[in-house]
């Protein structure tokens, strides 16, 4: 897995709709009409990119919220972003 610079601003893409489901969530990509589903910290971390937010404060955000160490959490979230950009739900861009 390549490594995520830490300034790239990650944003959820506004033609994503969410559904909160128990613990995790729903997403519908509206361009493609195709479902996806997160559990509780993917949900956490779709909320926390409604606005473009830098990765590197995504991974304090999320390695201070569940008490997780950042280099652990950096690899996760990097898989995740990647998982997230390559089914078109989020835009990452450089500032």
């Amino acid at each position: 897995m390549e490594k995520i610079a830490h300034d790239l601003l990650v944003t959820s893409d506004p033609e994503v709709v969410d559904c909160v489901l128990g613990d995790g969530s729903a997403l519908l990509n509206l361009r493609t009409n195709i479902y996806y589903s997160l559990n509780e910290v993917g949900t956490y971390v779709w909320h926390a990119i409604g606005q473009p937010v830098p990765f590197g404060n995504l991974v304090k955000r999320v390695a201070t919220e569940y008490a997780a160490p950042a280099d652990q959490v950096e690899k996760d979230l990097a898989r995740l972003v990647a998982r997230l950009d390559e089914a078109g739900l989020v835009t990452c861009s450089h500032r």
